[in-house]
Parts: C-alpha cells; sequence; structure tokens
C-alpha cells in the first residue's frame, strides 16, 4: 500500500500449510491490496476433503472479489459474506455435497479503519502497544461453554468436541456474522490464522513472533513451528503490519464510532452508532430464519414423528 511519501502504509505476508497429519489443505487465504485499501480472508473448510476443499477456496473468492474493487465499508462485507455462503449453500444441496461449509475471517482495511468480518473459529487477533488481544470470538462447541463458565481455556483446548462449529458459510440459507471495526494507529500487527495455529500454539507464543518478526518471517515461523508441536491440523497464517497510516480527510460515516482507537462493533444501518452485541443480522430474511428456524425444525420433526407412529398402527 503506496503513501504519499513513496513508502508503504502496510506490510503484509500470507502463508497455509496442510500439516503433518492431513494429506489434504482445506484452508484457503488470499489478500489483495489496492492503494489505501486491501482486504485478507482466511478460510477453513468441512465436510469431506474434497467438499471442505471446495467450500473454503470459493468463500476466499467471493469475498476478496466482492470487496477488492470498492471502498471497503461494513456493508460491502456483509454482502461480500452473504454472496459466500449463497454460492456454498447452494452448492452443498448436491448429494455428493453434504454437510461442506467453512469458516471465515476477513480482515478489511480502508485506512485509517479496519473492518473484521467472522464466521466460525478462525480468528483475527491485534497486537497492541505490547498487548496481543483476540478480537473475533469463535463460533464453537467448547467456545460457548467457555463464555458460560463451564469450561476452563485448558478444559476447552483437550476437549474432544473442540472442533464442533455452530456457525459456518454455507450451512444455513443465511449467514450470521460477526462485524468488528477499530481505528488503526502505527505499529499495529494484525493475525489472522486457522485453528490449526491457534489451536496448537498458545497466545504468549504468538505474541513474541509477531512482535519479533517482520510479516514474512512471521508467518513462515508460525507455520514451522505448529509442525514442530504436531501439526495436527492444516495451518493458515496471515501477518499484516502497519507501519504508518495517511491523514484522513472526511471520515465516513460508519467508522464515527471508531475515532476512540478502541475495538467496537459496527451498527449497519446506523450511522455513527454502536450495538450491543457482537452478532449482527440485518433487517429482513436473516432476522426471520434466526429467530424461527428452531422452531421450524422442530415442528416439522414432530410431524415425521408423529406420522410414522400413525403409519406404523395402521
Amino acid at each position: 500500500m503506496p503513501s504519499a511519501a513513496g513508502g508503504t502504509f502496510v506490510e503484509a505476508a500470507v502463508l497455509t500449510h496442510p500439516g503433518r497429519q492431513r494429506t489434504t489443505n482445506q484452508d484457503a487465504v488470499d489478500q489483495r491490496i489496492n492503494g489505501n485499501y486491501a482486504v485478507f480472508v482466511v478460510a477453513d473448510g468441512m465436510g469431506g476433503h474434497r467438499t471442505g476443499e471446495l467450500a473454503s477456496k470459493m468463500a476466499v473468492k467471493n469475498i476478496v472479489e466482492v470487496v477488492r474493487e470498492e471502498e471497503p465499508s461494513p456493508t460491502l462485507l456483509l454482502d461480500a459474506f452473504e454472496e459466500a455462503n449463497d454460492a456454498i449453500y447452494m452448492a452443498g444441496q448436491r448429494p455428493e455435497s453434504r454437510g461442506m461449509g467453512t469458516t471465515a475471517t476477513a480482515l478489511a482495511l480502508n485506512l485509517p479503519y479496519a473492518i473484521i468480518a467472522h464466521v466460525g473459529d478462525s480468528r483475527a487477533y491485534l497486537l497492541r502497544d505490547g498487548q496481543l488481544n483476540q478480537l473475533t470470538q469463535d463460533h464453537s462447541w467448547v467456545a460457548e461453554r467457555m463464555r458460560q463458565g463451564l469450561l476452563t481455556p485448558s478444559e476447552a483446548r483437550n476437549h474432544r468436541w473442540r472442533n464442533v462449529i455452530t456457525n459456518a458459510l454455507g450451512s444455513f440459507p443465511e449467514a450470521r456474522v460477526d462485524l468488528i471495526g477499530l481505528k488503526v494507529q502505527p505499529g499495529d500487527r494484525f493475525l489472522l490464522c486457522s485453528d490449526g495455529l491457534s489451536g496448537v500454539l498458545e497466545d504468549s507464543v504468538l505474541q513474541e513472533i509477531l512482535e519479533s518478526l517482520p510479516p514474512t518471517e512471521a508467518v513462515e515461523h508460525l507455520v514451522r513451528l505448529a509442525n514442530e508441536w504436531g501439526g495436527p491440523d492444516n495451518i493458515t497464517a496471515v501477518v499484516v503490519s502497519v507501519l504508518d497510516v495517511p491523514k484522513e480527510k472526511s471520515p465516513p460515516a460508519w467508522a464515527l464510532p471508531l475515532e476512540s482507537g478502541e475495538p467496537v462493533v459496527l451498527a449497519l444501518g446506523q450511522e455513527g452508532s454502536t450495538v450491543e452485541t457482537q452478532v449482527l443480522e440485518p433487517p429482513g430474511k436473516r432476522g426471520f430464519w434466526h429467530r424461527w428456524r428452531d422452531i421450524i425444525f422442530l415442528v416439522v420433526y414432530v410431524s415425521l414423528l408423529l406420522y410414522v407412529l400413525l403409519f406404523n398402527k395402521r
């Protein structure tokens, strides 16, 4: 990303590896940089070997294609995730592709602002002023139990159900996406990664590597270290280092809540405001489905059960 002085605003590197215990790589990663704008995406596919790999590639391709040609905004990033979800969900309706889905975590830079969209248990971290913070919340069974106080971090890390995902692109007709935004500062470092990295290396190790190495060396060292510690899953890492921040002229309306520099949740359609929860659903079709889908499934299940019982009596 060129600066007015001819230097660069951002230095970034991406790397993915199948790990030591997998024969295929169902992770996908991509980046696009265009002037003051950039987008980075990590996805971790699920399903069979072929379907998981296809789902992650579809997610990355759709998100990057939507975001790269326009000025990044919360609405644009959500539209990109919606298009990816639609494509994967439709592909998953074929019998041979049942169960396909993928995590997706995207970082869009519209300097001096950053927007993160997130589904699943891939992660986005921010290293700032010597402190590493996980910006995203895992959409997984063990993470939800941790938030409820039912599991400790050490119990969750080794739990037999640690790979059970509760939210993924392609699993339902509508996507449920977390959106986080913040104002970027020079010296900030972002890490996007799949759980093949975060599930193996402790946060203290991640921080040490991010602090001590430039992006290209950092991603290589992170992947190598995850493999040295077993490499049980596919491994993907994106490291983005903010070297400088351009002077802003007229900040977009959606960025107004971000002036403090602290990560906040962006409320779509409400200029200059925030919302209480990280789980955002645009009005309309998403809201109806997520409010009623469990009841609909229960009604269908009970109806089928009654039909079978009555039919057998005859």
